[in-house]
């Protein structure tokens, strides 16, 4: 004779998180408010954050605001009502092919006020990954090499703005300050690409590029990132490189970083 399943007991667990899953797909693009989602599934508010954290950790979820409100991730952006949904559709065979090429993970991603938001990845064949950036992943615009990619590209007055606007949240990375994010900045257009490293994951280095929209606003940016032991100068490079054949192979045209001619090529 079978025993009731416990409260506690694994079939159960999995039951609910695929009843908040499920309620988040009905929700669609638009998502829900954390108070809708515990009285959809029947759970308490308190259950329904630990459920919606883990699959916005597994990337399966995404919180695409300060408020609580929590909408599908991977399956969401996919939706024709999505703002992101072309971009994702259109760029997965791309980062999937610089995955394959590069062994490492390759990220998709955009900005959200003065956050970056990471809108999709894809994972390599070399036997250690970086995943720590999940879909629906944010952090202050410019810690990481996309965002960073981001950041510069914007016209300086905006970027300076972000900079400013981001100078308490910037601490939690490594101490960075306003100063060091403008130098990150500056070497970035200076170079046309981004590369910054132990900044959101310590002993991982990431290389990125912006992909501008047809009037050379930056919109998204593409990212690989991997150990540091991987990441020497000149592969750094070829990196860059790559990003920007197969965005170009795509018919998307990633522009360097606009700004004035403020500096150093070398990596910070």
């Amino acid at each position: 004779m079978n025993k009731p399943e416990s409260e506690s007991s694994g079939p159960v667990v999995l039951r609910r998180g695929l009843r908040v899953l499920g309620v988040l797909r009905q929700a669609g693009a638009a998502g829900m408010h954390v108070a809708d989602i515990a009285r959809a599934a029947a759970l308490q508010r308190s259950t329904a954050y630990r459920y919606l954290d883990v699959l916005v950790e597994e990337g399966y979820a995404l919180r695409e605001s300060d408020a609580p409100r929590w909408r599908i991730a991977e399956l969401g952006v996919l939706m024709a009502g999505d703002p992101h949904a072309q971009a994702v559709r259109g760029l997965r065979p791309v980062l999937r092919q610089i995955s394959d090429v590069t062994g490492d993970s390759a990220f998709l991603i955009c900005r959200a006020a003065n956050d970056s938001l990471c809108l999709h990845r894809e994972v390599g064949n070399y036997p250690v990954q970086v995943l720590a950036v999940t879909v629906g992943h944010r952090q202050p615009l410019g810690v990481g090499a996309a965002g960073l990619a981001l950041l510069a590209a914007l016209p300086p007055a905006e970027a300076d703005d972000v900079v400013a606007q981001n100078e308490q949240a910037l601490r939690a990375y490594g101490g960075m300050t306003g100063v060091q994010m403008r130098r990150l900045v500056e070497n970035t257009r200076g170079r046309g690409w981004s590369v910054v490293g132990n900044a959101a994951v310590p002993g991982v280095l990431g290389v990125g590029v912006a992909v501008c929209d047809a009037s050379g606003y930056p919109r998204l940016a593409v990212s690989v990132s991997s150990l540091i032991d991987r990441m020497q100068a000149a592969r750094q490079r070829s990196i860059a490189e790559l990003i920007r054949s197969q965005l170009a192979q795509d018919e998307l045209r990633p522009q360097p970083a606009r700004g004035p001619d403020t500096s150093s090529g070398n990596a910070p």
